[in-house]
């Protein structure tokens, strides 16, 4: 992996070191892992909010009192 250093006088492409590398590799793992957790996180309200529109049909509220309850 190369990276640019910008100067004033120029640009130059250089090799990342080992550590820079490694560094690089733990960020984009970090970054994979939040955009699963978020992912997950949007699928769990998603759910909860689908099952408790069904809980409150089932006490035999309508879609409008729902619809209202909500917000929508």
């Amino acid at each position: 992996m190369k990276k640019l250093i910008i100067r004033p006088d120029g640009i130059e492409k250089v090799n990342l070191t080992a550590e820079e590398i490694l560094q690089a590799e733990t960020n984009d793992a970090n970054y994979q892992l939040r955009l699963q957790q978020e992912e997950q996180e949007r699928i769990a309200k998603e759910n909860n909010k689908t099952s408790g529109k069904v809980k409150l049909k089932e006490l035999g509220l309508t879609d409008a009192q729902i619809d209202a309850l909500l917000g929508v």
